[in-house]
């Protein structure tokens, strides 16, 4: 405001001077008026600004009225036209009647020179209309309500829109203080505020006329005009503004979905309830529910079904639940209850949390009966029973880790949270961070465990498994087994595996220089979540195109539980590295789920028999009967039938009798690093 005041009353080409109606005393000329007419301040303006005049104008229309022109309403306009006899230019006049900082009502005046744009009439007009608007945009600002307040803040200019909002007149309003319309809960707040010269944006509450009142949007600065310091004070009504604000909030608050609280509210409300607990020294409950199997449901059957399921489950939570008790959707299909026990005895309170528990278990177990779908689910709780503990966060960490506790036991269960648990939580959460670090420092190596082909009785090594392994400089070579179930868990199997495919990319083509390795192949593992990301292929594709590799060297070992899905993105993907000449074993065949149907649609070809049935081979006839209807399956599909684990001389004739020609174990070699093989 005060740069747009600035630039139109001082540096304006316009004449620009307020004169004083009861006197006709100059108060204020612009700099334009100092050039033309000399010092005219503090003179009358009719002996300053016209040549022989002696007495007020008569050809300026204040002085054409009947009622004298000081007594002429505020807010007067008036436009004419004048020659000067000083310097006999024309001029188009415009006077403002408005009040000056002091009281004295004046005359503000603004002069546009005209002389030489007489033939150009219509842009003058064009000039003068813009410049008015202008003016009328200073006076009445059209976006804001506009206060101006003199330096013992009091009103002395206000436009039409704070007259529309607070319910004055103009004249109501001038002279009354700044904090008149201020709200008695927001005086002591403003008071303090207007000190300042500059206030940026701040809200309060504004008092009408009526006595009523509303949430504003304020903000003020002072202006210095004439030696006088004014402040300008703009004011904007938000009260929709608070209501979306209130409406925003409350949406905020609660599970769009459901229309039960969400964590937000669950936050909310916590403090005040933990802190009755422990005023009456009562225990509290949070139980932490989770469905079982829900995103294969949802995988399945679709989002619409599973938020069907959602939404049932929270009514049906709810329908079981006591008013007193607080109900959360916290995301996903993970619900929280918090209850107040209001009782401090322990063995009563886990005895009423074990029927709210069960009750809530049988509940989920009812069938939900949606879109003709019969949906049979089950639920898993973890509880946490708590009195001097108000730290949320800690609580739900507690009850989180008793509800996976559930879920290990079966599912369809509760569990109550144990310390133990937790500590061995923990310590998966530190063996993370370790193995995340290890990926990224490069502490990870790859073993090699020779393969064997064995015919007329000879035995030559035909290619290796890599294997991974951890080196850590204090505990020095973790096996795989530590950690590669927690790199699944976590996703690290993702950098991880990317990591052994490069290695074992850069072996093959060192090989290439030996006579004896260079035709061997390398088998790697491969996670499902590496196979089923979008850039599993490319990945590999990259990889041999990168180190210039043949692609028939390279085998990947997938597990029997990824293939037996036969999607199209599978069998897709299967097919494009057939394309690409890489070969294809299933791991730890007959350990899964087995559906034969998928050997005849997928190009595969090594089948690895599991140790676990070669190790009771010579002793056992269920694994004797399973390792040879492997073989035999083998032979049908024409694959390669690899035996892992194979330990003894007894164990290697035994295979050998029954039709296996390849094999793995600590017979032929443990796994070593490449230097050694």
């Amino acid at each position: 405001m005060l740069k747009e005041i600035q630039t139109i009353v001082e540096n304006s080409g316009t004449l620009i001077y307020v004169i004083d109606l009861s006197t006709y005393e100059i108060l204020y000329a612009n700099k334009k008026c100092k050039e033309l007419f000399g010092d005219i301040l503090n003179k009358t303006c009719y002996k300053v600004l016209q040549r022989g005049q002696n007495k007020p104008c008569d050809f300026c229309p204040l002085n054409q009225n009947e009622t004298p022109a000081n007594s002429l309403p505020f807010g007067s306009l008036y436009k004419w036209e004048n020659e000067n006899t000083l310097n006999y230019n024309n001029y188009m006049f415009v006077s403002h009647i408005s009040q000056w900082t002091d009281g004295r009502k004046v005359n503000i005046q603004f002069g546009f020179d005209v002389t030489l744009q007489k033939e150009l009439e219509a842009k003058i007009l064009k000039e003068k209309d813009e410049f008015i608007e202008t003016f009328k945009t200073i006076i009445d600002s059209t976006l804001e309500g506009i206060i101006i307040y003199d330096e013992n803040k009091k009103c002395i200019q206000v436009n039409s829109v704070i007259t529309n909002l607070l319910g004055y007149t103009e004249l109501e309003m001038i002279n009354k203080d700044a904090l008149d319309f201020i709200a008695p809960s927001s005086k002591s707040y403003v008071k303090s505020v207007i000190k300042n010269h500059n206030q940026e944006a701040y809200e309060a509450q504004m008092l009408r006329k009526d006595g009523s009142t509303f949430p504003a949007m304020l903000r003020g600065k002072d202006l210095k005009i004439l030696d006088k310091v004014i402040r300008i004070s703009a004011v904007m009504d938000i009260s929709e503004l608070k209501i979306k604000e209130k409406e925003n909030l409350r949406l905020a608050q609660y599970d769009h979905l459901t229309g039960i609280p969400n964590r937000l509210m669950l936050k909310e409300i916590f403090p005040n309830l933990s802190k009755r607990i422990k005023q009456n020294g009562h225990y509290g409950a949070l139980l932490f529910i989770d469905l079982d199997y829900f995103k294969t449901i949802n995988d399945f059957k679709g989002h619409t079904i599973g938020d069907m399921i959602l939404i049932e489950t929270a009514k049906r939570l709810k329908n079981i639940l006591r008013e007193t008790d607080f109900i959360a959707r916290l995301g996903g299909d993970e619900f929280i209850i918090l209850i107040n026990t209001k009782n401090s005895i322990k063995n009563i309170v886990i005895n009423n949390i074990n029927r709210v528990s069960s009750k809530i278990l049988k509940e989920i177990r009812k069938p939900y009966l949606i879109a003709e779908h019969d949906l049979r689910l089950t639920a898993s709780i973890g509880t946490i029973l708590f009195k001097e503990n108000d730290n949320l966060d800690e609580l739900m960490k507690y009850a989180d880790t008793a509800m996976y506790s559930s879920k290990e036991k079966g599912r369809n269960r509760f569990s109550y949270f144990d310390p133990k648990l937790q500590q061995l939580i923990e310590e998966k959460i530190k063996l993370t961070k370790q193995l995340r670090e290890a990926i990224e420092n490069k502490k990870l190596v790859l073993y090699y465990q020779p393969q064997i082909l064995t015919q007329n009785g000879e035995s030559k090594i035909i290619g290796v498994e890599a294997l991974v392994r951890w080196n850590d400089s204090k505990k020095g070579i973790i096996p795989p087994n530590s950690f590669v179930s927690i790199a699944e868990e976590t996703g690290l199997i993702i950098p991880m595996g990317r990591w052994i495919l490069k290695e074992a990319a850069e072996q093959l083509k060192e090989w290439e220089n030996d006579l004896e390795k260079k035709e061997w192949r390398i088998s790697v593992n491969i996670s499902h979540k590496q196979f089923e990301r979008e850039s599993f292929v490319q990945i590999i594709d990259s990889l041999i195109k990168e180190y210039d590799i043949n692609p028939n060297k390279l085998r990947l070992e997938l597990t029997e539980n990824l293939l037996i899905k036969n999607t199209e993105e599978t069998l897709d993907k299967i097919k494009k590295l057939n394309e690409m000449g890489i070969t294809l074993s299933i791991d730890d065949f007959g350990t899964g789920y087995s559906s034969l149907a998928y050997l005849k649609q997928l190009s595969i070809h090594e089948l690895k028999i599991d140790q676990s049935f070669i190790r009771d081979i010579l002793n056992d006839s269920n694994d004797f009967s399973i390792v040879e209807t492997i073989i035999s399956i083998g032979r049908k599909f024409n694959l390669d039938v690899i035996a892992e684990g194979v330990e003894t001389k007894e164990h290697h004739e035994m295979l050998i009798s029954m039709g296996c020609s390849y094999f793995q174990g600590y017979l032929f070699g443990k796994p070593t690093i490449p230097s050694l093989l």
